[in-house]
């Protein structure tokens, strides 16, 4: 009697594993684009796990279609760019690009910065001259300023100079006009006056 009932146990425990395992295998994100990991390569087994015959190997960076995945061994069942179909270690699959699918974009996307590069250096060539032309006509006007401000100064000095010399002269000819007029007033008080003559007692 026990030996029946420990029978019917086993057989019924080996159902539940027998059914996670067939529910472990069901498709899961069937033809979903994956790609091989950066490795140098991984084999190619026949089943969920590397007991199984090695069917080839799978070039690190290939695109591979996924069909299912045994989350109980890690193993997924793809198909590989020659159109074989296996299992591979869930390790090296991965939905990020590989780097051997992103260097041709990188490239690409790398020419297309280096010519967006170029026309901006073409475009401000004539921009870097024209400021060139501008800074170099701003020291030629600010060269004339200085110059124009020298001959400025110049030319004030020369004029307190002149005006110093006119006040000079006027002050010298007031001082001789005072003088000839005091020395005139002198030969005037000078001269003697005629005396009238007094016709009464004639």
């Amino acid at each position: 009697m026990l030996k029946n009932l420990f029978i019917v146990l086993l057989l019924s425990l080996s159902a539940v594993l027998a059914a996670g395992s067939v529910s472990a295998q069901e498709p899961a994100t069937e033809g979903k684009t994956m790609y091989i990991t950066d490795d140098l390569y991984t084999f190619l087994h026949a089943g969920p796990g590397r007991n199984y015959r090695i069917l080839g190997s799978v070039v690190a960076g290939s695109k591979v279609t996924q069909l299912q995945r045994d989350e109980q061994e890690g193993f997924v069942e793809i198909i590989d760019d020659k159109q074989r179909s296996g299992w591979v270690d869930g390790r090296f699959v991965s939905d990020e690009p590989s780097v051997r699918e992103s260097v041709p974009e990188l490239r690409q996307a790398l020419q297309k910065a280096n010519q967006d590069l170029n026309a901006e250096r073409a475009q401000t060539e004539p921009l870097k001259q024209q400021i060139a032309n501008l800074q170099s006509s701003n020291q030629q006007l600010l060269s004339r300023i200085q110059q124009m401000q020298q001959e400025q100064i110049e030319l004030e000095r020369q004029l307190d100079h002149k005006e110093g010399k006119v006040q000079i002269e006027w002050l010298t000819r007031g001082g001789i006009i005072g003088l000839a007029g005091i020395i005139l007033g002198v030969i005037i008080m000078l001269i003697p006056r005629k005396r009238k003559r007094n016709d009464a007692w004639m």
